[in-house]
């Protein structure tokens, strides 16, 4: 199997070994003694704007908070307010150094709050927002942190534009005042010297082709077990034109799955595979579409690459057919025509508020000559994701979270929903 770091590397087209990041691996002070800096506007919630360069003591103190090794002396940033009602209170900060490409290494900070309070830390940019570092912090009491990088982003090298920071579940009419300073990484490459945006490798394929050349994986998985002894494959195969013969009830399960609404992302994302293993596994005549299991793998090998930031998008289009039953033991019973066309991805989470999806023929499952065409729900429309192409899918908050599907093609059409969870 290829590794992460080489299939990221095969990805973005440049190749990045560790040893070669550690040599241009430097710390950065992103604040300290007043650097200028700003809050975006957008999305804030503090009650106030920040002070940058604060001195804000108590009397006879002048603005140092002493008292411990862990001591905040001016300047510093303060963030300060009230509201009439409880929530929580959340800026970006920029600095004049960032953006900055950051992989592995700690981020580190000193905050203080005059209330006790619970605050939270994380990393944005194109990418989205990072996962949220929580921390309790106690009133009056000054903290030094330091937060993993990986716990925030993964291990994939990424852009970063702004420093996420909040207070939450504050309560109403209480004033509350919030100090940072000292704020860090220790490992950084200005500029943005290590791509961040690798270009992802389309191919050009007839998706009917059951061969794949493996993509992500180097070792191909293996066939599913037929569910049909040759004997049998052979004498139903001289009754029908179909190349798959499922039973009533998986084919009433696969009918069903697209439609429901109450899937937890792990069944959503098992879906897909579940539904095309029905499929596979009663294959008449090997060689027929491209081993489905093999795609999910490759998929999933692709996305975990990017830290679940981007995956393919995964379709089964596939005709087949299926044993109507006559009577109540299905004792009798007649062959009809069905078709399968779900979509699916590979990971039940994602790791920031933004998915990019892409369309690659080389994750369609088909008997059929025409690519179905794929709209997703997005931005209060319906959006066209062609072939060789993606689409940024942004998400409002984390937790459970649903992405509408619609797929066409030969005269059906369906609606699914996909449900992921965002950390």
């Amino acid at each position: 199997m290829i590794s992460r770091m080489s299939r990221c590397a095969a990805l973005i087209g440049a190749v990045l070994s560790l040893s070669s990041f550690a040599q241009v691996c430097n710390d950065v002070s992103l604040y300290k003694n007043g650097e200028a800096g700003k809050m975006e506007m957008a999305g804030m919630t503090f009650p106030e704007a920040p002070e940058w360069s604060a001195n804000w003591g108590v009397l006879g103190q002048g603005g140092n908070f002493s008292g411990s090794t862990e001591a905040l002396t001016p300047p510093y940033i303060r963030l300060s307010g009230m509201k009439d009602k409880a929530g929580d209170w959340t800026g970006l900060l920029s600095f004049d150094k960032l953006p900055l490409t950051v992989q592995s290494g700690n981020v580190a900070f000193k905050v203080r709050a005059t209330q006790k309070s619970k605050f939270g830390i994380w990393l944005a940019g194109d990418f989205g927002n990072s996962g949220v570092k929580f921390f309790d912090l106690d009133a009056n009491k000054t903290y030094s942190l330091k937060i993993a990088v990986a716990e925030l982003l993964g291990n994939s090298a990424k852009a970063v534009k702004h420093v996420g920071v909040g207070l939450f579940d504050v309560p109403a009419h209480q004033y509350t005042t919030l100090f940072i300073d000292d704020v860090s990484v220790s490992c950084a490459v200005s500029n943005g010297s290590v791509a961040e945006v690798w270009t992802y490798p389309y191919s050009d394929l007839d998706p009917r082709t059951p061969r794949r050349e493996g993509k992500f994986i180097s070792t191909p998985a293996p066939m599913t077990s037929a569910a049909y002894s040759e004997e049998k494959r052979r004498k139903i195969a001289d009754s029908t034109s179909a190349d798959f013969v499922l039973s009533e009830l998986e084919h009433y399960q696969i009918q069903k799955f697209c439609g429901r609404t109450d899937l937890t992302p792990q069944k959503s994302r098992d879906g897909w595979f579940n539904n095309m293993y029905f499929i596979d596994r009663n294959r008449l005549r090997d060689s027929v579409i491209a081993n489905p299991k093999g795609l999910f793998y490759e998929a999933n090998e692709a996305a975990a690459g990017t830290d679940n930031l981007e995956m393919p998008l995964l379709i089964g289009n596939v005709d087949y057919a299926y044993r109507a039953c006559n009577d109540s033991v299905c004792k009798a019973g007649q062959l009809q025509n069905a078709r399968i066309l779900q979509a699916g991805v590979p990971s039940a989470t994602v790791r920031g508020s933004r998915l990019k999806i892409f369309y690659d023929p080389y994750f369609v499952c088909t008997n059929r000559s025409v690519l179905p065409k794929v709209e997703i729900y997005t931005k209060n429309k319906w959006q066209a994701l062609e072939p060789k192409s993606e689409m940024l899918l942004e998400f409002e908050s984390a937790g459970e979270q649903s992405v509408k599907v619609r797929l066409s093609e030969g005269g059906k059409t369906v609606n699914q929903t996909l449900f992921v969870e965002v950390k």
